[in-house]
């Protein structure tokens, strides 16, 4: 189905709009020969650069099952950043934190990220028989949950790395452990109460069979046995950086830089004995998985053991992270080592906004932070980008769709600046957009009457999945006059279809408008036919574009009640235009 198109220009379009009277009267003549969509409110000027972009992504069961979200925030600090996609902790089942698995891989899909790296924190033994143990924070064995989700929704080109939290798995694991204690670093006071000697408390570095079951067998071997269990089931899903699989370790400074009773009030040495860890873990990976790791740690390895800067058989790369507290804050940093050169960045960041002694803050301005992160990274020629953090919502880090309106704009305003900035997928042959993940809506009926996916008036329905089925959404209860819109999507330069997936037990019909202000392209009333209550996806638009770019776009029903499932733009990029 190809309608004609038109294009409103300034006052003498609004004229002769409100002498129009009927929704599918033709107000202006067809333009003929090429038809040119409005100028992109933002004009793409991002340098090309060939980066592997990935975030860090936590999955604590709190996460899952809502419960954090249902929260306004703690003593110290507000949530800002709280996901779209409503996951309600007061009917938690099973079904529901597939839900939450099915969303979250559907916005990383969106976001065009070439990887996330996964948050583990490790799992005790003791976890499989005593509850008490059984912290579900980080555990690496639930990585399984994510893969099956990536697989059911048929993503092949999302990747995974691993991210050892380290002082949870190297220290606080060993604390909880062996005193009760979750903490990476016990405390004059927590000593006293558990009547530790200074021996005890001091974090063993020298003995490496002491501490290397929480670091290898309890957590690193546990969240990659995820992806070579079953003859490799999920193999393919490994995101590999110079042919390997990739390792992140986060910083050990908290708990190895630290003055001890027991050394005299003095650090622990490091020096080597950091270096005997890593080499250790690339030995156990290589025989037990048959590859070698490509480890990034944070600069704090190299700090701590000026020994591991040579050895790249050992440690590949490094990275910063950020630093959002002190008299030099910033969110971003990129470090090179061994000729790898690694970027770190942050949207933004808050914690102790109430009340606290340290409160730390790094303000989004609204995407342009992001943005100028992004720029500066590419700047300096950087090889690979890691991000906080895709669902750290504790710290309004969160990149996910958001309901967040005081330091961003509209909900898929961060996942938008990701794709942006992913060179090869910036502007994607097919790009699949989601009718329930709008940024804004009209509708004329109260509440949710699906009651899935989203708070407020959007009428959201579910189609419940199954182990090998994705969960679905779609809005329905629709009638004329409402209306989806997209504050951008990407359109390249081209000719550029899209097509409607749609359910409708009478024919109605929609109409597409894109840009905004004076200059605006609006479609003539495109019919849908009935469907007979089966899902059907239809062509509906056909553009040529002569300016690739991101473009506010509207999908208003102007007859009928269809049920709406998602848009898919695709761009042919072969062209003479």
């Amino acid at each position: 189905m190809k309608p004609f198109k038109y294009l409103l220009l300034g006052l003498t379009a609004i004229l002769l709009l409100a002498e129009c009277s009927d929704e599918s009267s033709v107000v202006t003549e067809p333009i003929e020969d090429t038809y040119i969509f409005p100028a992109p409110h933002e004009i793409d000027n991002i340098p090309h650069h060939t980066f592997k972009m990935g975030a860090l992504f936590s999955y604590q069961g709190e996460l899952r099952s809502g419960k954090i979200q249902q929260s306004d925030g703690t003593a110290t600090e507000i949530y800002y950043n709280k996901p779209l996609f409503n996951a309600n902790a007061s009917t938690y089942t099973p079904d529901n934190e597939r839900e939450w698995w099915d969303d979250l891989v559907e916005e990383i899909e969106y976001s065009g990220m070439d990887y996330v790296a996964a948050n583990t924190r490790g799992r005790l033994p003791k976890a499989d028989t005593d509850p008490k143990y059984e912290r579900d924070h980080g555990d690496p064995t639930r990585i399984k949950d994510f893969l099956k989700a990536l697989k059911r929704r048929g993503i092949t080109d999302t990747k995974v790395a691993i991210f050892d939290d380290t002082p949870a798995s190297w220290a606080s694991a060993r604390n909880f452990n062996l005193y009760g204690a979750y903490v990476y670093r016990i405390s004059e006071a927590t000593q006293k109460n558990l009547n530790l000697t200074d021996e005890q408390v001091l974090y063993p570095l020298d003995n490496l069979d002491e501490i290397y079951p929480y670091i290898w067998n309890y957590n690193i071997k546990l969240a990659f046995d995820n992806f070579y269990a079953n003859n490799g089931e999920y193999k393919d899903y490994l995101f590999r950086f110079r042919g390997k699989p990739v390792l992140y370790l986060w910083n050990v400074g908290g708990f190895l830089s630290c003055n001890y009773v027991a050394l005299g009030n003095k650090p622990i040495d490091c020096t080597g004995k950091l270096r005997a860890v890593l080499a250790k873990v690339q030995e156990d990976f290589k025989s037990t998985f048959g590859e070698e790791l490509f480890i990034c740690a944070d600069k704090s390895f190299v700090k701590l053991d000026e020994t591991l800067r040579n050895t790249p058989e050992i440690l590949q790369s490094i990275n910063g992270w950020f630093v959002a507290e002190g008299n030099n804050p910033t969110s971003f940093t990129v470090e090179e080592l061994n000729g790898n050169k690694v970027g770190a960045c942050v949207p933004a960041f808050s914690t102790g906004e109430i009340n606290a002694s340290r409160p730390m803050f790094l303000d989004p301005y609204h995407g342009k932070r992001f943005k100028d992160n992004f720029n500066k990274i590419i700047a300096r020629k950087t090889d690979l980008v890691i991000i906080e953090g895709l669902t750290d919502m504790l710290e309004d880090a969160a990149l996910w769709r958001s309901t967040d309106t005081k330091y961003f704009d509209f909900p898929n305003q961060r996942l938008n600046i990701l794709r942006k900035y992913n060179s090869t997928r910036a502007y994607p042959e097919t790009l699949r957009v989601e009718c329930e993940a709008c940024d804004d809506y009209l509708d004329l009926s109260e509440g949710n009457t699906g009651r899935s996916y989203r708070t407020g008036n959007l009428d959201v329905y579910k189609v419940a999945g199954s182990e090998t089925t994705p969960t679905l959404w779609y809005v329905g209860n629709t009638e004329a006059g409402e209306y989806l819109e997209w504050k951008e999507l990407p359109y390249d330069k081209g000719i550029v279809k899209i097509s409607l997936r749609y359910n409708a037990r009478y024919a109605a019909s929609v109409t597409l408008e894109f840009g905004e202000g004076d200059d605006i392209l609006r479609s003539e009333v495109i019919k849908l036919p009935d469907t007979n209550g089966e899902w059907k996806t239809e062509e509906i638009f056909v553009e040529h574009s002569g300016e690739k770019g991101w473009r506010r776009t509207i999908l208003e029903i102007t007859s009928g009640t269809p049920k709406l499932d998602y848009l898919i733009i695709t761009n042919e990029k072969k062209t003479n235009i």
